[in-house]
C-alpha cells in the first residue's frame, strides 16, 4: 500500500478514481482485520459499488470443506500422517494489476488517500484471485514432493503423506520461500497422527476427527445464555451461535434438524437492531442440543457422507404390527392390546411407522452397525420419509418417539438418509402384516426391545 497522498496528488496520476472506506472485520482470535471495503455504498443507485461491477463467478477457486476431508479419509486403507502450512497474510501476498489500482484506493480518518496494491478482503474476488495462484503453489507442492494429497481452506493447508514417505514440512518450507511465499510459522507444523484443520481435529492413523480442547465447553456455555429465562438478544448474538452450533453439526449431523428454528428466528427479524426473546421452537431445539453436547462421545470415528445401501426396509399395519428387513436379516412385531394409550393424544399409525425406524436401529446394534456411516432407509409412508428428513412431526407421540431415534443415532455415531419405494415393491409390506413366506427362518433377528416399547409389541 502506497501513501498517504492528497487528492491532487492521485488526480494527477488517475484522471478518474474511486476512492473507498476503511472497513475492519473481528478476527476468530479477537484481532482487527482492515479491510478495503469495495462494498461502499450500499444501495445507492447514482454511486454503484466497485464489488457491483465484479461477478464472483468469474473468479472459482477450490475448497476443501468438512465432507471433502471426511470422504478422503473414510477411503483410506492404511494410515497416514499430517501437517499444517499456513500463508502469511495470504490476501496481501498477491499483487492486483496496476489498472485496476485506480478503484481500490482507501480514504483514511483524515481525508487521505492510500493506493491498495494487493488483494484485499474487502472485494468479491478476493477468494478466486487468491485461489489461483494457492492452487498453483498446491500443485506444485504435490509434485516436487512425495505427498498423498493437500488440502486447502484459504490460506490452511493440510498437507498428508503416507507413513513411509520422507517428505518433510521444513523442506516444502524451504522452497515455498524460494517462490517467495510468507508463512505463518505460529501455524506451521510438521507431520504427525493428528492436526487442528477446519476447526477440528483429524487424526490420521485412528480415522477420528473431534473438536478442539475447550471448544465442547464453550458451545455448552453459549446455550446454557439462550436459555437464561425472560432474556432477549441481538440478532448478531442469534447469528452467531447458529453458526457454531452448524459448526459442531458435522461431527453431529443428526442434530442438524434442530437448527431449523434459529434459522427461522433469524429470517423472522424485522428490525436487526432491536433485542428479541428466545422463541418456544427454538427452546425446544437447544434442549436438544443441550442434552447431547453434554453426554455425547467427543471423539467420533469420521464419518462418511455419502449414504450406504444395506437393504433396509421397515413398513408398519395396525391390523398386525412392523416389519424389518436388513439385507437378509428380518424381525416381526405384533402390537400388543392397547397399544394405542389411554392418555390423549393417542398413538397412531404415524407413530408405530416411526417405531419402526428405532427398531431397524436395535437390529443393527445388535448385528455391530459401523460407526460413521449415514444409512438409507427405503419406506413407502410419506410421513416417514418427511419426519426422516425433517427429525420433527406435528404429531406429539412421533416427536417424542424421534427423541429415543436421535439419541440412539448418537449413540451408535450414524445417521439416516430416507429414499421412497412403492409398497408393492416395499419388502417388509408383507412382514408388518404377518406374512413371512418367502424369507429365510434361520435369518430371523430376535430383538430385545427398550422397556417404553416391550409392553407394546412382542416378537413373533
Amino acid at each position: 500500500m502506497f501513501g498517504p497522498y492528497t487528492h491532487d496528488e492521485v488526480h494527477k496520476r488517475f484522471p478518474f478514481f474511486r476512492s473507498n472506506p476503511l472497513g475492519a472485520v473481528i478476527n476468530g482470535d479477537g484481532s482487527l482485520r482492515p479491510i478495503n471495503d469495495l462494498s461502499f455504498p450500499r444501495n445507492d443507485p447514482q454511486v454503484p459499488s466497485v464489488n457491483s461491477f465484479v461477478d464472483a463467478d468469474n473468479f472459482p477457486t477450490t475448497w476443501d470443506d468438512f465432507n471433502h476431508v471426511s470422504k478422503f479419509f473414510r477411503g483410506r486403507t492404511k494410515p497416514c500422517l499430517l501437517a499444517l502450512f499456513d500463508w502469511e497474510k495470504a490476501y496481501r501476498q498477491i499483487p492486483t494489476a496496476k489498472d485496476q489500482w485506480p478503484y481500490l484506493l482507501v480514504q483514511d480518518f483524515n481525508d487521505q488517500l492510500y493506493v491498495d496494491t494487493r488483494i484485499t478482503f474487502g472485494g468479491v474476488a478476493g477468494c478466486g484471485s487468491f485461489g489461483r495462484p494457492a492452487d498453483a503453489w498446491k500443485h506444485l507442492m504435490m509434485k516436487e514432493f512425495d505427498l498423498v494429497t493437500v488440502f486447502r481452506w484459504v490460506d490452511d493447508n493440510l498437507f498428508i503423506k503416507e507413513i513411509e514417505s520422507e517428505a518433510d514440512m521444513e523442506a516444502v518450507f524451504r522452497r515455498s520461500a524460494q517462490l517467495g511465499l510468507k508463512t505463518n510459522e505460529e501455524k506451521f507444523c510438521n507431520f504427525a497422527e493428528e492436526q487442528k484443520f477446519i476447526g477440528f481435529i483429524w487424526n490420521g492413523t485412528r480415522k477420528t476427527v473431534r473438536l478442539p480442547p475447550g471448544k465442547l465447553q464453550e458451545r455448552i456455555t453459549q446455550i446454557r445464555e439462550f436459555q437464561t429465562p425472560k432474556k432477549k438478544f441481538h440478532y448478531n448474538q442469534v447469528e452467531v451461535l447458529a453458526g457454531r452450533l452448524n459448526h459442531v453439526s458435522h461431527l453431529l449431523p443428526q442434530l442438524r434438524c434442530y437448527l431449523c428454528g434459529l434459522y427461522a428466528w433469524l429470517k423472522s427479524w424485522r428490525n436487526k437492531k432491536a433485542k428479541q426473546p428466545v422463541t418456544d421452537t427454538v427452546k425446544l431445539d437447544l434442549e436438544h442440543w443441550m442434552i447431547t453436547l453434554c453426554s455425547f462421545k467427543e471423539t467420533h470415528i469420521i464419518p462418511n457422507p455419502e449414504p450406504t445401501e444395506i437393504g433396509w426396509m421397515g413398513d408398519a399395519s395396525t391390523s398386525y404390527g412392523i416389519g424389518v428387513l436388513i439385507g437378509r436379516h428380518w424381525a416381526r412385531f405384533r402390537l400388543a392390546n392397547g397399544w394405542e394409550g389411554s392418555l390423549e393424544p393417542r398413538q397412531n399409525i404415524a407413530w408405530v411407522e416411526t417405531v419402526a425406524i428405532r427398531i431397524g436401529l436395535c437390529m443393527l446394534q445388535k448385528l455391530g452397525v459401523r460407526e460413521g456411516k449415514t444409512l438409507i432407509v427405503w419406506t413407502d409412508n410419506t410421513t416417514t420419509e418427511a419426519a426422516i428428513r425433517n427429525r420433527r412431526s406435528h404429531d406429539f407421540n412421533v416427536n417424542e418417539e424421534w427423541k429415543a431415534i436421535q439419541q440412539l443415532l448418537v449413540e451408535l455415531q450414524v445417521d439416516l438418509a430416507a429414499r421412497r419405494v412403492t409398497s408393492a415393491e416395499n419388502k417388509a409390506d408383507g412382514l408388518s402384516r404377518g406374512d413371512s413366506s418367502g424369507l429365510d427362518p434361520a435369518s430371523q433377528l430376535p430383538v430385545m426391545l427398550p422397556l417404553d416399547l416391550d409392553s407394546l409389541f412382542w416378537q413373533c
